[in-house]
């Protein structure tokens, strides 16, 4: 049983950064950029060196579990990921990457950019184009830093990704009710934090000139603010990511009923959406969404030759990974009823998504002019489930959790029977040395120590019930 000071504590521990670690961290994040900047300037390859050994402060400084280890390992692991992304991948992979970097050269100042963005936001509102919404995020980096390579947007993802990790880690804290085993919170935590950082996907798409990472913090995010009630933050981070990504409310709400355990609001959602895809698609496109539900695990899809080469070979190694945590849920799910609410709201949610991308998708083919059939996609769902990976990631966080959950485990009630039956037995045990026959070697109790005994107890109250076994033996023997 927590002290008052410890359970005071415990909730201030949860309430995050304080003002004053919030004021450091924010100094500090100046302090690199102006670092950076400097060093960039000289050199860029030297300016990126400085900022990635730069942010390592920054990384302990932010709200994490007290596990070195995991974050030690968790940060290397990304920072070598980049490094292998950074000298095999280039940053201008698509038309969408090509487009959003012609913007950095277009504009001589952002003062420049900013009248354009003002002009086409006022004009086309919730149909504007995500150049310059997302040029408001990068924009402003690139011209203070004063560099023009898109390899810059290597550091500005990475700080993204790890407010990403950060953020899932925090709702995980506070928010996760689900059951787990005893004693395992903290490996949960763990195994996010370690999978996150190590998950190629998110490595990949913060090594490329997009904004996909930007999407999943916006995600993340509102789904911080909602749950903290901070109701007018969450509206502008809303607006934004409803700019950026049409769909965006989609994987807020998934993230916020997951957290919130609200079944029946998932399943209207569900609902809602599929009644949307058999109205617009029909019964193709519903059959298309259960394929994309299973391809959130399997992407990119590990039966094609080309997916092992090396530009996809670890982002294919992560879809293995994920079909082994999806037949080891199903494990899970077989052997222990007290998991399957938590992958009932997984599976429900993770459906809506894939109903959202299949309209998605759909839209795209038809204007177009292409066929559409069975199996068809019409879009890189690769990129597009980015922003639902702390979900595939806390599923299999929880599974491994189950699956090798230690087997001297047990329920809190179950430990809190076994003391009571510990207490009793020792009450037992003691009555029966007491009513040996005189002659027996033992103690007799005259009136006047039953008459102690009971002035003791009545000064303790009915605490002693609550006392261990060895101290309850101690008073009745004295």
């Amino acid at each position: 049983m927590l002290s008052r000071d410890g359970v005071g504590r415990e909730l201030q521990a949860k309430k995050g950064l304080n003002p004053t670690q919030s004021t450091l961290i924010c100094f500090y994040l100046c302090v690199l950029l102006l670092i950076t900047k400097w060093s960039g300037e000289w050199d860029l390859d030297m300016g990126i060196v400085v900022f990635f050994i730069l942010m390592i402060p920054f990384y302990f400084m932010l709200k994490w579990p007290h596990q070195p280890v995991v974050l030690y390992v968790g940060f290397m692991v990304m920072l070598l990921g980049k490094f292998v992304y950074a000298i095999t991948t280039d940053p201008l992979f698509g038309p969408d990457a090509k487009h959003y970097y012609s913007q950095v050269s277009f504009y001589p100042s952002l003062t420049d950019f900013l009248q354009y963005a003002y002009d086409h936001i006022t004009t086309y509102w919730l149909n504007s184009s995500a150049y310059p919404i997302f040029g408001l995020l990068y924009m402003p980096f690139f011209k203070f830093l004063n560099m023009t390579d898109p390899l810059v947007i290597i550091t500005l993802n990475s700080f993204l990704l790890i407010l990403c990790c950060n953020i899932t880690y925090q709702l995980n804290e506070r928010f996760f009710t689900y059951e787990l085993p005893e004693q395992r919170e903290s490996v949960y935590r763990a195994i996010i934090i370690v999978g996150l950082f190590a998950s190629p996907a998110f490595m990949y798409m913060s090594s490329v000139f997009g904004k996909d990472m930007a999407c999943a913090l916006l995600g993340l995010l509102c789904t911080q603010l909602l749950l903290n009630r901070r109701y007018l933050l969450f509206l502008v981070a809303l607006f934004y990511a409803s700019m950026l990504r049409d769909y965006s409310i989609v994987y807020v709400l998934s993230f916020y009923f997951l957290f919130r355990q609200s079944l029946k609001s998932a399943i209207t959602m569900l609902i809602t959406a599929i009644s949307v895809v058999l109205w617009k698609v029909g019964v193709i496109g519903l059959f298309n969404a259960i394929l994309l539900t299973l391809f959130l695990f399997t992407s990119p899809n590990p039966f094609k030759v080309l997916n092992w080469d090396a530009e996809f070979v670890m982002r294919t190694l992560e879809a293995v990974y994920m079909m082994v945590t999806f037949v080891m849920a199903a494990i899970v799910w077989t052997v222990h009823k007290e998991t399957r609410s938590f992958y009932t709201m997984c599976l429900i949610l993770l459906f809506t998504l894939g109903c959202t991308l299949i309209l998605v998708g759909y839209i795209t083919v038809t204007e177009r002019e292409l066929d559409y059939g069975i199996g068809t996609v019409g879009d890189n769902m690769v990129r597009k489930k980015v922003p639902i990976l702390p979900i595939l990631y806390m599923l299999n966080a929880y599974t491994i959790c189950w699956l090798f959950k230690p087997k001297t485990a047990y329920s809190k009630e179950g430990e809190a029977y076994h003391q009571r039956q510990g207490q009793i037995q020792s009450l037992q045990n003691h009555t029966e040395h007491a009513n040996r026959p005189v002659g027996h070697p033992a103690k007799t109790f005259t009136q006047n120590d039953v008459e102690r005994d009971g002035s003791a107890s009545r000064q303790c109250g009915t605490s002693n019930a609550l006392l261990p076994a060895e101290k309850v033996d101690t008073d009745l023997r004295g």
